[in-house]
């Protein structure tokens, strides 16, 4: 490829019009109707004070006892204390 080429090398990838100043208007409030929340994300669903120490209860008991998983004794101290 001689330089000539490389300097418009682009212009094959360009079509034949722009966009216009409507269709710009168009796309960028298009992209502002967007929702703000994610819609992957459910309503958030509120946790008993019982429920959640349960499930603190189970993730202390699951590191103290898993032979595959380390954690800093430091660390479980604190989750037993936050059950606490």
């Amino acid at each position: 490829m001689d330089a000539v080429d490389f300097l418009y090398i682009d212009d094959s990838l360009k079509g034949s019009k722009g966009l216009t100043d409507d269709e710009i208007v168009s796309i960028v409030k298009s992209k502002n109707k967007k929702p703000e929340t994610d819609p992957n994300e459910g309503s958030l669903e509120v946790i008993s004070t019982k429920e959640a120490l349960g499930c603190l209860d189970d993730l202390v008991l699951f590191f103290k006892y898993s032979s595959n998983i380390f954690i800093n004794p430091d660390e479980l101290n604190i989750l037993k204390k936050l059950r606490r």
